[in-house]
């Protein structure tokens, strides 16, 4: 890398130069031309600079297996072996849906109402692991990755999580109006483990190649919260179950409300996966295996996610 970078310098510098015509060339002959015109060259490693005339000059750049080979460039290039992709950072959009495939809830967990567009998931893959098994076209893909999922509710609902099953109460104000939230979300961080079958039409150049992998992804939970923000300064919310009987009261200052607990959610998951792209454009796409919340203690859901590689490695 350290070589490559001094080479687009003096390609740099050397352009600059030959701007201000400020370059010595040796003068050569051109044969096999029509027309008798004076070229000059100049050469340096894989590079060699032409100059026809005053207006025309030519930057010629030769690849091969060297020093200053082009293909240890990796925003441009891989190494000609199997390179899968998984480390990286993507970025896209988070849900579940019910055992029927679907959001439509019954009245007693209208609670988890989903406000998708807000939805969002982060992953940040920093190692990645590969074993080529077919010529270099067909790998296995392992690695090491930290995933975000963040879920913003629509219902002015409030999550308890010291009660033996999940339970959410509404908010409401003194006149039994729901109250008026910033924000409503419910966010949980994974460790997470890969296990990707990819194949791939160009291990020697990233920017034509293209890829398409399937495989599982396991994740361990390592923290969750809530976080809950008001409009509203200084106000007591009072919590009301379905039937509309007053459970409690919560102060609400101009700080939001932050509570870390497990709230029944599963310690393990096991996603199944595809991803798929060209070039430095790539989606990928989540659909767990697992439920989202432990055995008979909450909904009975199934995330999934999708989104795009923000930066890949």
């Amino acid at each position: 890398m350290k070589k490559i970078s001094l080479t687009y310098m003096t390609l740099l510098v050397t352009a600059v130069l030959l701007m201000f015509s400020k370059v010595s060339f040796g003068q050569n002959e051109e044969s096999g031309k029509s027309e008798n015109k004076e070229a000059k060259e100049f050469h340096m490693n894989n590079m060699k600079i032409e100059k026809h005339g005053e207006d025309t000059t030519y930057i010629i750049m030769h690849h091969h297996h060297g020093d200053h080979d082009m293909g240890k460039c990796p925003s441009m290039f891989r190494r000609n072996k199997y390179n899968g992709h998984w480390a990286g950072i993507e970025l896209g959009w988070n849900g579940y849906v019910n055992s029927d495939f679907n959001t439509s809830f019954p009245s007693n967990e209208q609670y988890m109402n989903l406000n998708t567009a807000r939805s969002m998931t982060v992953n940040i893959n920093p190692f990645e692991l590969n074993l080529n098994l077919v010529k270099n076209h067909f790998g296995l893909t392992s690695g090491l990755g930290y995933t975000v999922n963040n879920y913003y509710f629509t219902n002015s609902t409030l999550l308890i999580h010291d009660s033996s099953s999940l339970v959410a109460y509404n908010l409401v104000d003194q006149n039994g109006k729901a109250a008026d939230m910033k924000v409503n979300k419910l966010s949980v961080s994974w460790i997470t483990l890969p296990i990707l079958f990819e194949y791939q039409t160009n291990a020697k150049i990233k920017m034509n190649s293209f890829h398409i992998g399937v495989g599982v992804v396991g994740g361990v939970r390592i923290c969750s919260w809530t976080k809950q923000s008001y409009y509203a300064r200084n106000t007591t919310y009072y919590l009301q179950d379905d039937n509309g009987k007053t459970i409690g009261s919560t102060y609400v200052d101009e700080h939001p409300t932050r509570t870390k607990n497990q709230y029944h959610l599963n310690p393990f998951k096991l996603d199944a996966t595809m991803r798929i792209g060209w070039s430095f454009l790539n989606f990928y796409a989540t659909y767990s295996i697992t439920p989202m919340f432990q055995k008979d203690q909450g909904p009975q859901l199934y995330p999934w996610s999708a989104g795009i590689t923000l930066l890949g490695w």
